[in-house]
């Protein structure tokens, strides 16, 4: 079973691992103003199997595959006793439900958590859309408000 590793506080810093920009500036925005607590983060959470490599390949090169070749979290994050494994897009779409529903199970597959785990979207914007299937799925889709 794989381990989570140290946590971080959540606040918010001018960059965050494996982040775009446009991520950045979602995720840093709900840290600001944040619908429910967070307790503890984990940013780019490594899960799945990692980049084929050849016959031929060196233990050299598995590592760097197993290192960089694998999918990443975006931020699993501690909120009481759940774990939120978190999708940060500037929109929720299908690509973002996609992802948070994979990342889910891999999680779950991976690190085999003894307490409860719920994907969620953190957006700005809301494909409307996908209410209904993310409603369907439990994934929880957290939109920032907007200042006006």
């Amino acid at each position: 079973m794989a381990r989570l590793g140290v946590s971080q506080k959540p606040v918010v810093m001018p960059t965050y691992p494996h982040m775009m920009a446009e991520d950045v500036a979602v995720w840093t925005r709900y840290l600001r103003s944040p619908l429910v607590r967070i307790d503890e983060v984990w940013y780019d959470v490594h899960v799945g199997a990692p980049i084929p490599t050849g016959p031929d390949a060196t233990e050299a090169d598995r590592k760097v595959a197993a290192a960089l070749g694998k999918k990443r979290i975006d931020v699993v994050a501690r909120v009481g006793d759940v774990f939120w494994v978190i999708e940060v897009k500037p929109r929720a779409d299908m690509t973002a439900v996609g992802q948070a529903v994979s990342y889910l199970r891999l999680f779950v597959q991976e690190f085999e958590p003894r307490r409860g785990v719920m994907g969620v979207i953190v957006c700005d914007e809301v494909d409307g859309d996908i209410v209904s299937v993310c409603e369907e799925l439990g994934v929880v889709v957290i939109a920032n408000l907007q200042e006006k």
